[in-house]
């Protein structure tokens, strides 16, 4: 997806300066003025308003003046104007600030449910792994004794972690065995080198168990 970060200027503002004279022709009452603000946006969602823009126009004498040109009474005049509210400037950012959040909340929801998991491993548990080199992979677990735990390595590894889910096909999964002890994966947990674990809600274990039609004889 392609993010395009730029900036844009919002009319919110038009009217007229009363009482005050053009600076060029001295015309009373003909002096015209616009108020701009910019904001940044992200894909056109405005995300924070970073300035204000002021164009003054004289209906008499048509010349148009820079802000600085102005006199101190019209500076004030144009200082105290209400642009009404701009707060939809900020949509992007209060989007930004709710995906944090979620994204936070998410991270810890899972390192509890990880936690939790990793104390039970059952067949059909795949863990995403993180390697001392940097690189990102999975393995399966094919079967779990009382002491240990037996797994296949995933072929591919990826380099960033939101790449090692794509990972998990059964095809991917061959020959490379490992076992460990349950207490070898509790360290590799606490060493964060395995970030997550994914389960089925219906794990093969259990399909086993529950839907196993009995032998009679």
């Amino acid at each position: 997806m392609l993010f395009l970060i730029g900036t844009r200027d919002s009319n919110i503002k038009n009217g007229e300066i009363f009482n005050e004279k053009c600076p060029k022709c001295n015309e009373e009452n003909t002096l015209h003025f616009s108020i701009y603000r910019r904001y940044t946006h992200l894909t056109l969602i405005p995300l924070f308003p970073v300035g204000k823009l002021v164009f003054i126009k004289c209906s008499h004498c048509k010349e148009t003046f820079n802000y600085e040109d102005l006199s101190e009474s019209i500076q004030l005049k144009l200082r105290t104007e209400k642009t009404g509210n701009s707060i939809w400037m900020f949509t992007g950012s209060f989007i930004l600030a709710l995906f944090l959040i979620f994204t936070i909340k998410n991270y810890f929801d899972k390192k509890d449910e990880t936690s939790i998991l990793i104390k039970t491993p059952i067949v059909g548990d795949v863990y995403n792994l993180k390697f001392s080199d940097g690189y990102y992979s999975n393995m399966k677990i094919d079967k779990v004794t009382k002491d240990s735990v037996y797994t296949t390595h995933n072929d591919f590894n990826a380099y960033l972690p939101y790449e090692i889910d794509a990972l998990d096909k059964s095809e991917n999964y061959t020959n490379r065995k490992a076992t460990y002890s349950k207490k070898e994966l509790l360290e590799l947990y606490k060493k964060d080198e395995i970030i997550k674990i994914k389960r089925s809600k219906y794990p093969i274990q259990l399909l086993k168990s529950e839907y196993q039609i009995p032998i009679t004889k």
